[in-house]
């Protein structure tokens, strides 16, 4: 797939995602504290986590597909670079089962937090997919090592803990 057509789909799913997650959180918001901080708050984490679940899927479909191109032989002495990028989905749910209570008692803290790790957590989860589908193509070319594609990996994975830990700094 193109990146266009990646674009035109991510769009299009993320817009159906929030349709989906905004409808439960309207009826609730109004019907529980009648403001409209809770709703902003549910939106905003609703729509980081599925960020960060996306990241994630994306990331590791790149990743696999780089690993199913070595064949039946290699594909279980690489397959731990393969599943680095679904550490950003963890992550995002981590986010949200921290965040339960504090969408109704400090809504606009949690909101920034679902916006700061969504964004961080798809990003880091698709470039760390890429980064991973280079380190599989480079060993299975005999040019590098599983520990050099570890290592590499785990640089994208560096800014998806500090979105982590900047979500249980924020006050």
């Amino acid at each position: 797939m193109s990146n266009k057509g990646t674009w035109i789909l991510g769009t299009g799913v993320l817009t159906l995602l929030l349709a989906c997650l905004a409808s439960p959180a309207f009826a609730q918001a109004e019907a529980v504290i009648g403001g409209i901080g809770p709703m902003i708050a549910k939106i905003s984490i609703g729509l980081g986590l599925s960020l960060g679940l996306a990241g994630s899927a994306v990331g590791l479909s790149i990743a696999f597909q780089a690993l199913m191109g070595g064949g039946a032989e290699k594909f279980y002495q690489n397959i731990a670079v393969a599943l680095m990028p679904s550490s950003q989905g963890i992550y995002a749910i981590v986010v949200l089962f921290t965040n339960m209570d504090a969408m109704t008692t400090d809504p606009y803290t949690a909101a920034g937090k679902g916006a700061i790790m969504g964004l961080a957590m798809l990003l880091s989860g698709w470039y760390q997919g890429t980064v991973c589908a280079a380190g599989i193509r480079s060993i299975l070319e005999g040019r590098n090592t599983l520990a050099n594609a570890l290592v590499a990996g785990a640089m994208p994975e560096t800014y998806a803990v500090f979105a982590l830990v900047m979500t249980f700094i924020m006050k």
